[in-house]
């Protein structure tokens, strides 16, 4: 998994403070995102560290929710592409946050099937790393949860990653499908009852 070479791309480092102003609207911290995105498409390195810092924790929780071990590989991975593709990226009114979803999107996949192609280990797991029951148990409930979204249908799934995971509004939701918010809030609706019933059945 590829990281964020210092001659390549910005210097972000772990998120620590983010230095764009956050509001409680947060349609207003959206408002200057685009002034960032379009800096940053400039080759401005400072820019790009300013929406690291904002964005990597929706990124992240994605990562974690999805591949567990890993995240943070996951999502300097998905900055790095970011910076790669900002050239060729066009605002289209959705927040800027759902584009990097799509990369991470992306990465998650790859990253599973690099996974898969891994051989098992021949010999045991050193127990001593083992986690104890507690901790089993809440890795076993997102892996249940994961594998349940995943079975939903695409736009379903979508809905609730941007919503739950990334943490968009149902309005800021709604701009990156281009539908109504009531058909967002549906499909919403939908996935929760479909979640519900999957997991009491499992």
């Amino acid at each position: 998994m590829a990281t964020i070479p210092r001659t390549e791309a910005p210097r972000v480092g772990r998120p620590t403070t983010v230095p764009v102003r956050i509001p409680d609207d947060n349609v207003a911290v959206l408002d200057g995102v685009p002034r960032l995105v379009e800096r940053a498409r400039r080759n401005d390195r400072e820019a790009f560290g300013d929406l690291y810092r904002l964005y990597h924790g929706a990124v992240f929780r994605l990562a974690r929710f999805h591949i567990g071990t890993g995240a943070e590989d996951i999502a300097a991975e998905t900055f790095l592409r970011a910076w790669v593709a900002l050239p060729r990226y066009r605002n289209t009114g959705a927040p800027f946050v759902a584009w990097l979803y799509g990369i991470a999107r992306h990465v998650v996949a790859d990253e599973r099937a690099a996974r898969r192609r891994v051989e098992p280990r021949a010999e045991p797991p050193d127990q001593s790393t083992n986690p104890g029951p507690d901790e089993r148990v809440g890795q076993d409930d997102r892996l249940a949860l994961a594998m349940a979204i995943a079975r939903l249908p695409e736009e379903q799934r979508r809905v609730v990653e941007l919503k739950f995971l990334i943490g968009l509004s149902n309005a800021e939701v709604a701009k990156a499908f281009g539908k109504s918010i009531g058909a967002i809030n549906a499909m919403q609706w939908r996935a929760l009852r479909t979640l519900r019933r999957m997991l009491a059945d499992r």
